[in-house]
């Protein structure tokens, strides 16, 4: 029997790279679902606080504010695509090149990866969270007049993955999954941040200091020297068994960004510099100088087990302060 995981890798296999343009924009199937998901989303608005509203694509949107910040979040994919404190450049990275389709993953944000981390023969790349049709459950306000958003992933009948976004002056992000099943099950997890930043060849990246880190590009392991990374070329580095804050140094923007993180053991630095942006369909050639990103999940030998009726959560809080 197709579990629902497997009815969605299959329709997003299945899409290719059209554009919006080629493929003749939305069909008459996307459009009534996304009628009927802008209904069901207007049920959780709260006046001047949580607003439903048609995005880019005509996907659905939510925008949350809060008295010193706003977030915008797509429930396609759960996907955060803007958080910014009020007064302040944002804190997160959107390519305007993305391509904001029903069948396709969001470029930039904060893409949820789950359950698995990078390609699998015949399935979508990072699994299939980031290309479903989460459900908003319930839109409220927490301690300090923030504001949370708990979203779910179509369950299998194996998993619930539930999603909880809350904005105050920080971002703090939590995917909760409960195994539903009678085995054990292993998971890989990612919340994969793309960050805004002045220029990428100034910044420094602290807090990996003597990590041990995989480089996809060399194919070879080291470990990470004292000084703070600096990005001049493409990077792609999955660092393991780390669970510490990882600080963003940004002279231009005169900003630290400071990621802290539970329930995680792995972090991912990825810039794709100038070869590959160019060759990216969904990201600007240029874009690369704008952006880092820092991930925090757990991957490939920090895979997680969870066993019957166990759950694992994933935190991660965002912030920032002037430098």
């Amino acid at each position: 029997m197709m579990t629902a995981w497997q009815s969605v890798a299959g329709r997003a296999k299945k899409s290719g790279k059209l554009s919006r343009r080629d493929s003749g924009g939305l069909t008459c199937g996307e459009n009534r679902e996304i009628t009927c998901g802008m209904t069901a989303l207007k049920h959780h608005e709260i006046p001047g606080r949580v607003t439903v509203l048609p995005g880019r694509g005509g996907l659905p949107a939510i925008l949350v504010t809060t008295a010193c910040s706003e977030a915008e979040i797509y429930p396609h994919g759960a996907h955060v695509t803007r958080f910014q404190k009020l007064g302040e450049p944002p804190l997160l990275f959107m390519s305007a090149a993305s391509e904001f389709r029903a069948d396709m993953p969001i470029r930039g944000g904060v893409p949820v990866i789950f359950p698995w981390f990078g390609p699998r023969a015949g399935l979508p790349a990072h699994g299939i969270a980031r290309v479903a049709a989460w459900e908003l459950l319930e839109a409220g306000v927490v301690a300090g007049g923030a504001m949370r958003l708990h979203l779910r992933l179509p369950t299998s009948g194996e998993w619930m993955v539930d999603y909880y976004v809350t904005v105050g002056s920080a971002l703090t992000l939590e995917l909760a999954v409960t195994n539903t099943g009678a085995k054990d099950v292993s998971i890989e997890n990612c919340l994969h941040t793309y960050f805004q930043v002045g220029d990428v060849q100034q910044i420094g990246i602290s807090g990996l200091a003597g990590t041990r880190y995989l480089d996809l590009l060399l194919a070879a392991e080291f470990t990470e020297g004292e000084a703070p990374i600096r990005i001049a070329g493409e990077v792609d580095r999955t660092y393991q068994d780390t669970s510490a804050l990882v600080e963003i140094r940004d002279p231009v923007l005169r900003r630290t960004i400071r990621v802290r993180k539970s329930g995680s053991k792995s972090t991912v630095v990825w810039n794709p510099w100038i070869a590959k942006a160019q060759r990216m369909p969904d990201f600007g050639d240029d874009e690369y100088l704008q952006m880092v990103c820092v991930e925090s999940g757990n991957i490939a030998e920090n895979a997680v087990t969870i066993a019957p009726g166990k759950a694992a959560s994933l935190i991660v809080e965002i912030d920032s302060a002037n430098l």
